[in-house]
């Protein structure tokens, strides 16, 4: 491709603007949306593939008691594997803190100041080996060694000691303000990971529990380079045969405790798995959603290709006005590679113009979609020169893969045929018409899906959960101890508090309890979720009681138990649960609603609510007067008992959002692409449109001549498109449904997929369609036939 074919190429593009604006205005906004999608989704799938031999790096988790699996396994399973395993090289402990931590600062560059540090975890010193950091100072051998010792990423030692050397400096961590020495500096990682650390402090060196029927810690370890994760697999089947099954206490065969909720089961997790494809209790973050990730590349994916169908309708509709140049230089003696060469320029300027106008769509875009949906897919791009290479290379490629078509097409006429007025552009109508209909068919079943999707999202916000969570507020009080009841008491004399409760676990608390429930017509006992509550938190939460009765006047009883009605079930009461034994002397009093404490994703399970007197979260239920400003009264409140410690409040219903954060992401970002899709789509439709009435300028005049209304040319236009339009949508409605109906087998409650949503998204598509042709058709119909 020679600088000749370059400036021919930049000179046919500059001579006719609008067929430039509209290609290149297309191609730019398909190629920035796919671009930024390909990022998120290429984040997405890049967690934790940055460590060194990662793929020998496994988390161990377990489970018992049938509570679902916990990404945190036994306290002393990695002195165990290590002593125990041949292929374990390595394995190491770790800990979250659990919440934002403070850490003081004395002197440094910043001065005397607080910070609250969410991603610290506590570890031993074997981490930093397993998982591959990179020390900018001291080392892995040393880190974390003795108590008082502390590691910090580099970014958070610039922000506390700013250019000053931050090894020997000391930390004051914690309410309690214990002293840590820095002993080594990490860099940050290359890539994201699914347990993102800052700070590192030492795990507790006392001597771990050994029961295995609890779970306490992070567990990783890294295997030999010949072993596999079925040698670890088979490794933990064998640590449950010879260690947990005898520590069980059992009187049975391993095979029949094994058949049993008192076994615990061991398996190992790829490192690079875990972010997309775990959810465990105790995850250390939220996960991502694969779901999510493969809808977003496809979307990114239909709206690239109908930027690409744009290009080549677009430059193929445009055949008749490039065909006499092509006959002429055939005629001369240019060949058809030369004409090829020509005309791939042609993309390939295209593409590098596109390129610079995607750059600055992508960063506008991604600004406008954090606006819109509050949510950030990836970080700017115009601050990262190896990412605008990418862009660059991206539309080029792009460019050219879409002017492949057109380049042979064109390049194909018969310069015989072309002067002599006997060729017509007729030969390649119906491929443009496919590629009209598919644009539109992607068009109508990204509208649909979006439909679809939002219906679903407000499902879920609006489904009754059993109970009313709307005006509660929960509040963490672990940290006041016995100034807890004082506490409650100051909030209750609120005057926009209506009640307020102690409980040790709310509906949408990440906790796990379940307790083990027994009749005696049952031959072995069934675990339940179990909520303990107070004698007043079953009105403050809003808990429907249908018979029998609640906690209240029998506070005192410790017997007493509330089952829902699927806990009923499970445990075969009958129709008169009330009085029932259920095993270690409790008694049922009462029935509630079932009601709704997980995602709508998964069943309502059997619960069981138990008599607690204290708890460690206060629920607060306020009137409908005066709430507005609650938390600003409970922070004030929350100061005079606990001045060094943050308070921790949430509105629950505000708590059954984020159970649809992935949801609530996937609907805003289907309706965003799908606008920008049926942008790209009209964008290409007008373009095509303008050109088709510029082709049949002569013909609409000779029509109006012989008698022809404004009304039968503007249908005669319109009805050629409105067929593409209306095949592409009957084409794209049955594959969208068939894709909805898989997404939505996820859920367990969930809308029915009725004709009506896919009728009005096609219906919808089909309209500003039309109006778009009407209005071309119109003003072409309107022209006095004499100028044409």
């Amino acid at each position: 491709m020679t600088r000749t074919h370059l400036r021919v190429a930049f000179r046919t593009l500059t001579k006719y603007p609008v067929y430039t604006l509209l290609t290149v205005g297309g191609l730019a906004l398909g190629i920035a949306a796919a671009f930024m999608l390909g990022l998120y989704v290429r984040q997405e799938l890049s967690h934790d593939q940055h460590v060194q031999d990662g793929e020998r790096v496994y988390r161990v988790v377990t489970d018992f008691f049938e509570m679902g699996g916990f990404a945190v396994s036994q306290a002393h399973l990695a002195d165990v594997l290590m002593e125990t395993v041949p292929v374990v090289e390595q394995a190491t402990r770790v800990r979250g803190s659990g919440s934002a931590t403070p850490v003081f600062v004395e002197g440094g560059a910043v001065g005397e100041r607080r910070f609250e540090e969410a991603a610290m975890l506590h570890a031993d010193s074997a981490f930093f080996d397993v998982f591959g950091y990179t020390f900018l100072h001291g080392n892995s051998d040393d880190a974390l060694r003795a108590p008082g010792e502390i590691v910090l990423r580099e970014d958070l030692a610039h922000s506390y000691f700013g250019d000053a050397d931050p090894m020997g400096q000391t930390l004051l961590i914690g309410t309690d303000r214990t002293p840590h020495r820095v002993t080594g500096v990490v860099a940050i990682p290359p890539g994201p990971s699914h347990l993102q650390g800052t700070l590192w402090l030492p795990l507790d060196r006392a001597e771990p529990s050994t029961t295995w029927s609890s779970a306490a810690n992070y567990t990783y370890v890294r295997l030999r380079p010949d072993a596999s994760q079925a040698d670890l697999d088979a490794a933990l089947d064998e640590i449950e045969r010879t260690m947990a099954y005898p520590a069980s206490g059992f009187s049975g065969t391993y095979e029949e405790w094994a058949a049993t909720m008192m076994a615990v089961r061991l398996w190992a997790q790829p490192l690079r798995d875990i972010h997309l494809h775990s959810d465990l209790n105790f995850e250390a973050q939220p996960g991502g959603d694969p779901a999510l990730v493969y809808a977003l590349a496809l979307i990114g994916l239909f709206v690239l290709i109908v930027a690409g169908v744009n290009y080549v309708t677009l430059s193929t509709a445009r055949a008749s006005v490039r065909a006499r140049e092509v006959g002429v230089k055939k005629t001369v003696g240019a060949s058809r590679g030369a004409l090829v060469q020509q005309f791939l320029a042609e993309a390939v300027v295209l593409g590098v113009v596109a390129a610079a106008l995607a750059a600055l769509l992508a960063e506008a875009m991604l600004g406008a979609f954090t606006y819109t949906t509050g949510a950030v897919l990836v970080d700017g791009l115009l601050a990262e020169p190896p990412y605008l290479l990418a862009l660059l290379g991206f539309s080029v490629s792009v460019g050219l893969l879409a002017g492949l078509y057109p380049a042979a097409y064109l390049s194909s006429f018969r310069p015989a045929r072309i002067l002599k007025g006997t060729w017509t552009v007729a030969s390649n109508q119906r491929l443009r018409g496919l590629l009209v209909a598919g644009q539109f068919a992607v068009a109508v079943a990204l509208t649909a899906s979006a439909a679809v999707v939002h219906q679903q999202l407000s499902f879920m916000r609006t489904v009754d959960k059993g109970f009313t969570p709307e005006g509660v507020v929960v509040v963490e009080t672990r940290d006041l101890g016995t100034q807890a009841e004082a506490f409650r008491q100051a909030v209750s004399a609120l005057p926009a508090v209506q009640q307020t409760a102690f409980t040790d676990r709310v509906p949408t608390s990440s906790s796990v309890a379940r307790m083990l429930f027994q009749t005696p017509e049952m031959d072995e006992g069934l675990t339940l979720q179990m909520f303990a509550l107070d004698e007043h938190a079953i009105p403050a939460l809003g808990l429907r009681v249908r018979e029998g009765s609640s906690f209240t006047g029998v506070a005192s009883d410790s017997t007493a138990v509330l089952l829902n009605q699927a806990a009923v079930r499970a445990l075969g009461l009958g129709d008169d649960p009330l009085g029932k034994d259920v095993g270690s002397g409790r008694r049922v009093i009462g029935v509630v609603d079932d009601f709704h404490f997980q995602s709508l994703r998964n069943q309502i399970e059997p619960v069981a609510l138990t008599y607690a007197a204290g708890g460690s979260e206060l629920v607060i239920r306020l009137s409908t007067v005066g709430g507005a400003d609650v938390l600003d009264r409970l922070q004030l409140l929350w100061t005079r008992f606990s001045p060094d410690e943050p308070l921790r409040a949430s509105f629950l219903d505000d708590n059954f959002a984020t159970f649809a954060a992935h949801e609530r992401m996937l609907s805003r970002a289907v309706t965003f692409f799908t606008l920008l899709a049926l942008s790209i789509a009209l964008l290409g439709l007008f373009g095509l449109v303008v050109f088709t009435v510029q082709r049949r300028t002569k013909e609409i005049g000779v029509r109006k001549v012989l008698g022809a209304s404004v009304t039968d040319i503007v249908r005669l236009l319109t009805s050629e498109f409105g067929r593409l339009v209306l095949f592409g949508g009957l084409v794209a409605l049955p594959l969208a449904w068939l894709g909805l109906r898989r997404w939505l087998d996820d859920f367990a409650y969930r809308i029915d997929l009725g004709p009506g949503l896919f009728f009005a998204a096609g219906l919808g598509v089909l309209l500003i369609a039309l109006a778009i042709v009407g209005m071309q058709a119109l003003r072409a119909a309107s022209a006095d036939p004499v100028r044409s």
